[in-house]
């Protein structure tokens, strides 16, 4: 014979399904605590999910575009660095030009200055053709302009071709007649190696203020996804001890009917 109380068996029914709702609530409060992120799977919330994994997308593009910025600014301080030398080393072909140009000079003279100018283009041009960075020469003209990708868009380190700005004083010559001696290559050179410094500088400044713009916009934007994502430590202690302590009366709760049923059973057969 079979005995049952549709009352008492709703009752129960009730009972197990919010105690596995509270089961879920445990085990989700549990997982916050344990992996730091309320949001774990598409479950947890689809939405956020979403938007938490585009955003940390971006911040991870932008950190790699940081990356390559900060070897394009190793590399114009290459360059620069370099053309510091060959500016120090044109300083030093002007002041034995001016010495050349005095009346008083003997052509002996003259002819040790000239061999001291040579000494520094031949100094220049192995600065410019050693100068590299990553086997990309930088001076020479051969490498050509040098995209730099941000992680959002592009910009360019031009092209520095010293080798064509310091052609002409390969035939520089201070060893003739000091009246007839002309600063024209010179200046030429002395200018053109400027205009690149000058180019240069601005460049670097263009990619010192692109490196901090990815670097503020990442924190932010790992800032936005860790708001999405992560856990509320407080808030998730909280729901696992409330889940716990409703759990014990939901279970307290089963028990108390379960044993309903069965004296109700049991009087039934007295």
């Amino acid at each position: 014979m079979k005995i049952q109380s549709n009352v008492n068996t709703a009752q129960y029914q009730n009972t197990i399904n919010k105690r596995k709702e509270t089961e879920e609530q445990q085990k989700k409060a549990s997982k916050e605590l344990s992996t730091g992120k309320k949001v774990n799977t598409a479950a947890d919330d689809a939405v956020a999910l979403s938007i938490s994994q585009q955003i940390m997308k971006e911040a991870k593009s932008l950190t790699t575009g940081s990356s390559n910025i900060s070897y394009g600014i190793d590399a114009a301080n290459i360059a620069d660095g370099a053309l510091s030398n060959i500016t120090d080393s044109l300083g030093d072909i002007e002041q034995n030009t001016v010495r050349a140009m005095n009346g008083l000079y003997s052509e002996s003279d003259r002819a040790i200055l000239q061999e001291a100018n040579e000494q520094s283009v031949a100094t220049i041009n192995q600065t410019i053709n050693q100068v590299q960075y990553n086997e990309k020469n930088l001076l020479d003209g051969s490498t050509g302009d040098i995209n730099i990708y941000t992680g959002t868009s592009s910009t360019t380190i031009q092209e520095a071709d010293a080798k064509a700005a310091i052609a002409d004083l390969e035939n520089f010559d201070v060893s003739g007649n000091g009246n007839n001696i002309s600063t024209d290559a010179l200046d030429k050179a002395y200018s053109s190696i400027s205009d690149m410094r000058s180019q240069i500088g601005a460049e670097t400044n263009g990619l010192s203020a692109a490196y901090n713009v990815n670097n503020n916009t990442a924190e932010n934007l790992t800032s936005a996804q860790a708001q999405k994502e992560d856990a509320d430590f407080y808030k998730s202690v909280t729901k696992m001890k409330s889940s716990g302590v409703v759990g014990a009366a939901q279970n307290m709760a089963l028990k108390n009917q379960m044993e309903s049923q069965e004296n109700l059973v049991s009087k039934m057969f007295q």
